[in-house]
């Protein structure tokens, strides 16, 4: 899905402006066990309480694609595939199909404390390409878009709050009460791709960029979960340091790390992901006097450990941060300026060099160099 395509949906998730028939939900104790079910209309709902349900799903269209969104095959052959094919076509009427889908979440789901588990059904006329180029209001298609939206939220006890009552006018401890959390997981079905419905995918959401929740994709699709990012980035690095002679220098991280942040933030945000391909990353080590020879045996164990296709800037290189860290220190430096940073020997032993620019401040106080 597009960042385009997530936005449009994105929006639909306010009272007034989205075809949300119905909000099943399934409540479930630490130990497995269903405590609480229900279904409700939102039209239903105070509008208050209307707009935490609709956060709750809008939630899981959050995130970063590869990071926190992840296309997962569904197999409409397949009775897990079957079974969420079922639940679109009925839009969430199917009693029995709902019910199996509660327990197969239940089932494969491992999530410390007590659950809510929600769904919803949703249909909106796909607008026609290119209309309302002019302000008008666009043009709505023949083609439905009918969507269902699965969103797992912990449920956690409240810390006791000095709360202000109006009765007496004075302030109390409020004790500590259960409230739902945003959603560790979540997805949709099916996922929306080139202005339709492709009923081979779901758009999958986890909050937790290291735990993929592999037994629930498993369970719920009858899919292998993805690679998480740090696995991705460490097998990347990985076979970069098994092609060089020397392993991975400082040299060569440095400069991949300034080359791609450069390229990131010259980016729009809206755009799509930057990817980076391994003829790329060979040039980088070319200007780090990497021979040709131990370049060309990058480039082979590269396509072999992940194909032909380029792999995504952000998830080799940290915009946010540049931190070397040892057994004794951890330096953090502007990751726009890591270029202040140099490794050598001084006297004969290994040294961190980090250049000043501006003022100098130890635990807080400004000192002189």
């Amino acid at each position: 899905m597009t960042r385009k395509d997530l936005a449009q949906l994105r929006r639909r998730f306010a009272p007034e402006k989205n075809d949300i028939n119905v909000i099943h939900g399934c409540y479930v104790n630490e130990k497995g066990e269903i405590v609480s079910s229900f279904a409700k209309s939102p039209l239903s709902l105070p509008t208050s309480e209307a707009e935490h349900y609709l956060s709750l799903f809008k939630k899981v269209l959050g995130g970063a694609p590869g990071r926190n969104q992840f296309s997962i095959d569904v197999h409409t052959d397949d009775p897990k595939g079957q079974l969420l094919r079922r639940l679109q076509m009925s839009e969430l009427n199917d009693e029995k199909s709902m019910n199996d889908l509660f327990q197969a979440i239940i089932e494969n789901t491992e999530l410390e404390g007590s659950y809510l588990i929600l769904a919803m059904h949703d249909t909106f006329s796909i607008p026609k390409k290119n209309s309302g180029v002019h302000g008008d209001a666009p043009d709505l298609s023949d083609n439905v878009f009918s969507y269902i939206m699965i969103s797992i939220c912990p449920v956690k006890l409240t810390k006791p709050l000095l709360t202000f009552f109006n009765d007496d006018r004075d302030f109390h401890t409020v004790e500590p009460d259960l409230a739902v959390a945003s959603p560790a997981l979540g997805f949709m079905y099916p996922e929306f791709s080139d202005g339709g419905a492709n009923l081979s995918t779901a758009l999958y959401y986890t909050k937790d960029t290291e735990d993929l929740h592999a037994d629930f994709i498993d369970g719920v699709f009858g899919a292998q979960a993805p690679e998480s990012v740090s696995d991705i980035k460490q097998s990347f690095y990985d076979v970069l340091g098994d092609s060089l002679d020397t392993g991975l220098t400082f040299d060569v991280v440095q400069t991949i790390h300034e080359n791609l942040t450069a390229q990131l933030a010259d980016r729009k945000k809206d755009a799509a992901p930057l990817q980076v391909s391994r003829k790329e990353i060979g040039s980088l080590l070319s200007s780090c006097d990497v021979p040709e020879k131990t370049v060309a045996a990058f480039d082979e164990a590269y396509l072999e450990q992940f194909g032909a296709v380029g792999i995504e800037a952000a998830t080799i290189t940290d915009q946010k941060s540049f931190e070397i860290e040892t057994e004794t220190a951890k330096i953090s430096v502007d990751p726009e300026r890591s270029d202040l940073v140099e490794m050598k020997k001084v006297d004969g032993r290994r040294a961190i060099i980090v250049y000043v620019e501006g003022d100098v401040t130890v635990n807080g106080v400004e000192v002189n160099i």
